[in-house]
């Protein structure tokens, strides 16, 4: 009887071995754990959002990541190429222009160059004419002297250390000036001085009486205009300046 038992003791075992390695089926799902722990139900954090990186059915497979989402690029902005503006018809570069006068001059003489540079330099009604009046001019004089007595006269005016320098006055003839003024008064009071350090022979002649003038001028000339103006003026081209700037 002994016997008999522990037969069927063992064929029990056997049987429930062979049923727990699933040799007689699946064995029964083991008993939920944490239906046992209800402490740690309540320890947990929003459990809804977990998610489980290897679902079922899916074991032994990495799950990739899911690649950013790359934000689309905004459409290009179109550039504008610069274009030339076009040059419209009949514009040209302006060429640099400056104003150029000649001084005061008699009006004979500005007359006839005025006329030189309106047929010979084409530039009628270009210019314009500012009139004036030179006014009288006195000398401390010593003369007329001919030739070869000037020479000498000058070596002894150096001697006594007097200025002086050499003139040709209308209707006197050619002599030595001592000083050169604009009324009689200044001249006889310089006649004194000079007569005081030995100059007996000088005397007050007026060198030129009042005399009416034409100042021209030419407010607007290219570089070839102006070779052209200097060309007609002749020797009088000398004389020829910028005009002075005006205060703005």
């Amino acid at each position: 009887m002994l016997r008999v038992l522990v037969l069927l003791l063992l064929l029990a075992n056997a049987a429930l071995a062979a049923w727990q390695w699933g040799w007689l089926g699946a064995p029964p799902p083991a008993p939920a754990q944490a239906a046992s722990e209800p402490q740690r139900l309540a320890q947990q954090i929003e459990p809804e959002r977990l998610r489980l990186l290897n679902p079922p059915g899916q074991a032994g497979h990495a799950t990739e990541p899911t690649p950013p989402l790359q934000q689309e690029a905004p459409p290009p902005v179109p550039t504008t190429q610069p274009t030339d503006t076009p040059t419209p018809p009949g514009a040209v570069a302006r060429e640099a222009r400056r104003c150029w006068q000649l001084p005061p001059l008699p009006l004979e003489q500005a007359q006839a160059l005025r006329r030189s540079a309106e047929t010979q330099a084409d530039l009628r009604g270009r210019h314009t004419e500012t009139p004036g009046t030179l006014p009288v001019r006195w000398l401390v004089y010593i003369g007329p002297l001919a030739e070869a007595d000037l020479a000498a006269r000058r070596a002894a005016l150096r001697l006594q250390g007097l200025d002086h320098r050499t003139v040709e006055v209308p209707g006197t003839g050619s002599g030595l000036a001592l000083g050169t003024f604009s009324t009689e008064d200044a001249a006889r009071r310089a006649l004194a001085e000079v007569q005081q350090r030995g100059v007996r022979d000088a005397r007050v002649v007026r060198e030129r009486p009042p005399v009416n003038v034409l100042t021209l001028r030419w407010p607007d000339l290219t570089d070839a205009e102006l070779a052209r103006l200097r060309t007609a003026l002749g020797t009088q081209a000398r004389s020829l300046a910028a005009c002075p700037a005006t205060g703005g």
